[in-house]
């Protein structure tokens, strides 16, 4: 590190060694930073320490109430046990900057991270700011392709691993409600995810399980305005924020969640929390490294890591389908 220290000094005319702490972005909590921020993942089952493929295995045990006569009980009771496969794929990113590059493009990285310079300086050593960018970038990436993966997509990204979606859809199982619209819009938002939610498998409700209802932003806020103009007094608030955001489904309570990934692709999905899995590395063995080339005469900064997505019992999933889907 001290050698890395001279050369950023030397080749990039960065002075990191009196630059003071950073604490916006504490690294190298790679996972929960990964997990915790992600819109989408922080809801999920995660299983981490995947290294190649891990047998999911759930037990459902259903236990009749029976009067007891005399000293011997007859247990009446049945267990299923169900399995699938999480499988996880290595993954890789990295990035290269050459002197001008990395001046350049700074502002560019500072900017994705969520850090402003202060006085002109770099908030952190340079190797720290690399980091965290490269974990802002992997988060997105990874919710992308586990959101949207599909092996078969001319997508170079999306072809690595299938994701949810295709999954979900894929799926016999899988509970669909069928409308006649064509499109997700401020007429009819609302009435269709009332129909997904009146279409989620009634055990899940019964029993407690957390299900949450996800489409993009643009299908989200079409369900709240379809709500908003029927109902005038008793609005809910849009949210004028980007990104992500949540809300309750009036009159019902089910949780809606807005994913970019799913923006403008007329897709709702109800999804059990607990039955869908996340396969990553344990923090541990995750790689990042930040390196100096000097045969180049450039700053490397790479990442691997495991990712993979799996979901069981696909009858307590539910999914929109459309006229023209």
């Amino acid at each position: 590190m001290g050698k890395l220290k001279t050369t950023l000094k030397e080749k990039f005319d960065y002075d990191v060694a009196g630059l003071p702490s950073w604490t916006d972005n504490t690294m190298p909590n790679v996972i929960t930073d990964l997990i915790a921020n992600s819109e989408f993942f922080g809801d999920l089952t995660i299983e981490e320490g995947v290294k190649g493929t891990k047998e999911i295995a759930l037990l459902n045990s259903d236990v009749a109430l029976q009067e007891k006569t005399g000293c011997t009980p007859s247990p009446d009771g049945s267990v299923i046990f169900t399995k699938a496969n999480l499988t996880t794929k290595l993954l890789y990113m990295g990035i290269e900057f050459c002197n001008e590059d990395l001046n350049t493009k700074m502002t560019q990285v500072l900017n994705t991270i969520g850090v402003k310079r202060q006085n002109g300086q770099l908030p952190a050593d340079l190797d720290q700011i690399l980091q965290a960018y490269l974990a802002k970038l992997l988060m997105r990436k990874a919710q992308r392709v586990t959101v949207l993966g599909d092996t078969t997509s001319l997508d170079a990204e999306l072809a690595l691993i299938d994701g949810l979606v295709k999954r979900i859809d894929n799926d016999g199982d899988v509970e669909v409600f069928s409308s006649p619209e064509i499109a997700i819009d401020n007429t009819n938002g609302y009435d269709l995810a009332v129909g997904v939610y009146k279409a989620i498998n009634s055990e899940l409700m019964d029993n407690g399980m957390t299900v949450n209802i996800y489409t993009g932003r643009v299908e989200a806020l079409a369900i709240l305005e379809q709500w908003n103009n029927e109902n005038p007094y008793s609005q809910v608030p849009v949210p004028t924020a980007t990104g992500s955001f949540t809300f309750q489904l009036p009159l019902y309570g089910i949780t809606v969640k807005s994913l970019p990934e799913l923006s403008g692709l007329n897709k709702m999905y109800a999804i059990p929390t607990a039955l869908t899995f996340i396969g990553t590395d344990l923090e541990s063995d995750m790689t990042f490294d930040i390196k100096y080339d000097d045969y180049d005469d450039k700053l490397k900064a790479e990442a691997s890591f495991r990712l993979g997505n799996q979901i069981v019992w696909g009858k307590y999933f539910t999914r929109l389908e459309l006229a023209n889907s």
